[in-house]
């Protein structure tokens, strides 16, 4: 009675205490929500890209069907509660009439065809009555009616002793779930269907076919929530179990690799969330110190005059219970009121039921146990704090903290990664115990200095510091609160970063334009200058292939890209860490110096002909000229083939302008089989044979008339399996040692790259095994390429983590080596495209021959790892921590001010001085004014060293997955300045106000 009575008479006094508290638990339950609507989002996220193939519940017998096995697998299917069953059989490929053709049966055949309606009767509307489906009927030997899908040449009678197929029309799948693929035209055989399941497994001249029974039916986990996979993957799991029990030709393969996936995502939720709740948890205990404090003063006067009274100890603890059991008890209800409200216009917001969050998260057993014992808690600490004469409570709880966070750094380092989520909290506590030490210190040393300055400051610090109990808590929780929301924005700046750098990491650039399902590359479907015109930006030619060094006793294949050297540059999220040089000085060294390759003669616009003279004495070879446009292209055009005399070949000129590449010697067709079959069956070395072929002169001819062009093959020199005897010399005649082992011989004019080695950029481990001046032979695509390590980089962008390493190549310059080994092999195979036009290049991609590209762009990415659901949950609750920290900030300082920093003690002296009630209220204004000043101050400090933790955070909370490249910290110096000054803003017009009217009259 005594309790409530104080309460009704002083409400001021409880309810910002009570306001603080109940905030930090809405927030906290708030928080507990969002994990759950997070992990939902996240599994749902798995569920989604989920395939109908995989997500289906397939049951199948191997072999014949015995009487009871359908019955048996559709009534599992039922027990599932799943939708509609097809039944499939589908038979190995058999030979009727010289051609070969898959049977197959599916029932109902309607549901998986284009159009609607089909499960029903008619097809009327389905615009599918012209494939035959109506005139599917009973199969039986004498007659099968069946539907081709996918197309192909088929005739319309199949027939053999006992089995008469007639295809009476042609269809198209539209899923692979019912055979487990499309059938289409380029499929090895031809597939037939009927709806008839029974008749087709009658057939007797069918009988002797191997064939599968499957029962399927759609399992829709698209519609699972989170909290309903576990009890869906258990079902299918003993349906799995009871199945194999009856027969070991049935199995079940239902989505558990889906199911699994998504379920770990939604577990991991909560958990990767913890972060802000952990940040909650410490201001919560921090306030309630906070509270304690403020009211410490009033609640002992009231102890004293209970003990005047007549009462004993034990009345005095229940009083001092009771007050902070009512206290704490209506700030938690409030709280988790608010809380629950919270929780369901943040599940409204995102589309998630209410009702399932709030009885997954907040309103469980494991809640009202959360809530009964924080209420304890508080109560206790409270009640404490007020009993407890001396600040050893202080005390014990930093070495509480301390303890506590020298065990999770020792747990964290021991990879429970789990426990770095608490570290921000812990040392938040730890550090706010030491400021409020040594804030009464602080306090008198700054009175010290300040005896000299203005009367008001003078004051204001004097009383400051005689009583530097409750400020010094006031400081503290101010300075944790700013330090709070400052890591909240170090923590949400870094996972920014991170989310920019993993998206620069698979998009360099704006976007990236890759060969796609028909291999066609970027540039074979349109020239460079068209790109460049849509981009109105840099366009990065690339080659990407792979390339092999030899260290040790073995071969080392690491991925090889050549990209131009004046484009590295403008790649996004290049760090200067990530190479052994500035990125400006690594792309100078891969700048080659002078041309990277000699062009060879270009025909005559009249040209028509090319003729060249050839003999080869000893064995016949195969003469070709590569011809190269102006766009880069190679065409190849054939001579023919140069024999034992001397005689003139000649090769058509396609019509355009080329240049004379190289020319090429290829064994023959007929020898090239033949050395194939001998190497194969011989145990022995490989069967090769070496012949001298001479070449030339070349003319350039045209329809009519005399040569245009003659051009003297002398001085060429042949790579490959072409060898010049003399390279270098002059004249008109080219002697070649042509060995015929498999690969061609090449004949050009002599190249750069002959005789300087290929700037390379490496990692660390294939730089360690180049040679003498940092060169290393490799070979790439099966080419020789001697390569010259000019820099060592630790990652690169669009390659994955590889600890064998990659090399790293200007495009012009590797594209050369290749091409003098090999016209044509160092064309690029895709394009790094920057523009300001993003819309325009998205809609040019996704039409015309450019729609056959595959193409990515840097903002979808980001997007989606920003939008990821644990991701978009840490940022909210981010911007809810930081705005909390504020709010909590400004009610602790009028709590603080409500329960002791304005001293009645303090008021009558200066009373007596002759200070008059503005004079005082100036006064308190400027001790609140300064006490918050040295708390943000403190925070800010607070704040720069907890931004070392965001790294450690941002890794334990998982809120992006598999960071590459590293995460590293950033500290957003212009947010904390605006968050610092906002804060301190906020609490100033709050201590301004505050004692405006009723604090001091």
């Amino acid at each position: 009675m005594l309790a409530a009575a104080r309460m009704r008479r002083r409400p001021a006094r409880w309810l910002l205490p009570a306001l603080g508290i109940a905030l930090a638990v809405a927030f906290a339950a708030g928080v507990a929500a969002e994990s759950q609507i997070a992990g939902d989002e996240s599994a749902r996220s798995v569920l989604d890209r989920t395939s109908p193939l995989d997500s289906a519940v397939r049951v199948t017998w191997q072999g014949a069907v015995s009487p009871g096995v359908a019955d048996q697998a559709r009534a599992l299917l039922r027990s599932l509660g799943l939708g509609a069953q097809t039944e499939v059989v589908l038979m190995n490929p058999v030979r009727l009439e010289g051609m070969v053709v898959r049977p197959a049966a599916i029932a109902p055949l309607g549901r998986w065809l284009p159009g609607t309606g089909l499960a029903g009767t008619g097809l009327a509307g389905t615009g599918l009555a012209g494939t035959g489906l109506g005139r599917l009927g009973p199969c039986r030997p004498e007659r099968c009616p069946m539907l081709l899908l996918g197309g192909g040449p088929v005739p319309s009678t199949l027939a053999a002793i006992g089995v008469r197929i007639q295809v009476v029309g042609s269809a198209s799948l539209r899923s692979p779930v019912p055979l487990g693929f499309v059938p289409s035209s380029a499929s090895a055989a031809p597939v037939l269907v009927t709806t008839d399941v029974a008749g087709l497994a009658s057939l007797p001249g069918l009988s002797g076919l191997y064939r599968t029974h499957s029962w399927l039916a759609p399992l829709v986990i698209t519609r699972l929530h989170g909290w309903q996979l576990a009890d869906a993957e258990d079902r299918l799991a003993r349906s799995q179990a009871r199945l194999l029990l009856t027969g070991s030709q049935f199995s079940l393969s239902a989505p558990f690799t889906a199911l699994d996936e998504a379920r770990a995502q939604a577990s991991a939720a909560p958990q990767r969330l913890l972060l802000a709740g952990g940040g909650a948890i410490a201001a919560l205990a921090l306030f309630i110190v906070l509270a304690g404090g403020g009211l410490r003063r009033d609640q002992r006067a009231e102890l004293d005059r209970l003990r005047s009274a007549g009462a004993r100890t034990r009345h005095c603890v229940l009083f001092i219970a009771a007050e902070s059991g009512w206290l704490c008890a209506g700030a938690l209800g409030v709280g988790a009121a608010g809380g629950i409200g919270a929780a369901a216009l943040l599940a409204s917001s995102e589309g998630e039921p209410a009702g399932a969050i709030l009885t997954h998260s907040l309103i469980t057993p494991a809640g009202v146990i959360a809530l009964a014992a924080g209420w304890l808690a508080a109560t206790a600490l409270l009640a404490a704090l007020v009993l407890v004469r001396s600040a050893r409570l202080i005390d014990v709880l930093a070495v509480a903290a301390a303890s506590a966070l020298v065990a999770t750094l020792v747990g964290g380092t021991g990879g429970d990664h789990a426990l770095t989520l608490l570290l921000a909290p812990l040392c938040c506590v730890a550090v706010g115990v030491l400021t409020f030490r040594a804030a009464g210190v602080v306090l008198r040393g700054a009175e010290r200095m300040a005896r000299g300055g203005p009367v008001l400051a003078r004051l204001a610090l004097v009383n400051l510091a005689r009583t530097p109990w409750l400020p010094a808590l006031a400081i503290a929780f101010i300075a944790v609160a700013v330090g709070l929301g400052g890591f909240a924005l170090a923590y949400r700046s870094t996972l920014i970063r991170s989310t920019a750098d993993q998206a620069a990491d698979r998009v360099p650039l704006d976007a990236l334009v890759s060969p796609g399902p028909d291999f066609s590359t970027p540039l074979e479907v349109a020239p460079l200058q068209r790109w460049r015109a849509l981009a109105a930006g840099p366009v990065l030619p690339i080659r990407r292939t792979d390339a092999d060094y030899a260290s040790g006793g073995g071969t080392v294949t690491v991925p090889a890209l050549g990209v131009p050297a004046d484009g590295l540059t403008q790649i996004h999220g290049w760090r200067e860490s990530d190479g052994s040089a500035p990125l400006t000085a690594l792309a100078r060294r891969l700048e080659p110096t002078g041309p990277v390759r000699v062009p060879g003669p270009m025909l005559p616009a009249g040209a028509r002909w090319l003729s060249l003279r050839a003999s080869s004495p000893g064995l016949a070879v195969d003469v070709t000229a590569d011809l190269r446009d102006p766009r880069g292209a190679i065409r190849q055009v054939a001579f023919g083939t140069a024999g034992a005399g001397a005689a003139w070949l000649r090769a058509p000129v396609p019509p355009g302008r080329w240049e004379l590449e190289a020319l090429e010697l290829d064994e023959p067709t007929g020898v090239a089989i033949t050395n194939g079959h001998q190497n194969g069956e011989n145990p022995g070395a490989a069967t090769q044979a070496q012949t001298r072929v001479a070449l030339g002169p070349l003319l350039a001819l045209p329809a009519r008339g005399g040569s245009l062009l003659s051009v003297p093959l002398g001085a060429w020199r042949g790579v490959g399996a072409a060898a010049t005897t003399a390279p270098g010399r002059s004249g008109a005649v080219a002697a070649v040692d042509f060995a015929m082992s498999g690969t061609p011989g090449v004949l050009r004019p002599a190249q750069p790259t002959d005789t300087h080695p290929v700037p390379v950029l490496a990692d660390p481990q294939t730089a360690v095994s180049a040679g003498p001046g940092g060169r290393i032979a490799l070979t790439v695509d099966g080419l020789p390429v001697t390569a010259s390590v000019v820099g060592v980089l630790s990652r690169f962008p669009t390659l994955p983590p590889d600890p064998a390493g990659f090399v790293i190549a200007d495009e012009a310059t590797l594209a050369a080596a290749l091409d003098a080994q090999l016209p044509g092999q160092g064309r690029a195979d895709e394009l790094w495209i920057g523009t300001g036009h993003l819309a325009g290049l998205r809609a040019a991609l996704g039409s015309g021959a450019l729609a056959q590209l595959d193409s990515s762009f840097r903002a979808d990415i980001d997007h989606q790892l920003r939008d990821a659901p644990v991701a978009r949950g840490v940022l909210g609750t981010l911007i809810a921590a930081t705005a909390l920290s504020v709010v909590l900030a400004a009610v602790g300082l009028l709590a603080a001010l409500l329960g002791g920093v304005r001293d009645e003690r303090v008021e009558s002296d200066l009373k007596e001085q002759g200070v008059g009630p503005r004079g005082l209220r100036a006064e308190l204004r400027v001790r609140l004014a300064l006490a918050s000043l040295l708390g943000v101050v403190v925070g800010v400090g607070i704040a720069v060293l907890l931004t070392r933790l965001a790294v450690a955070s941002v890794r334990a909370a998982g809120a992006v997955a598999d960071p590459r490249p590293p995460v590293v910290t950033v500290v957003p110096w212009a947010a904390l300045a605006a968050w610092s000054a906002g804060t301190f803003a906020v609490l100033a017009l709050a201590g301004w106000l505050a004692p405006r009217r009723s604090v001091v009259r």
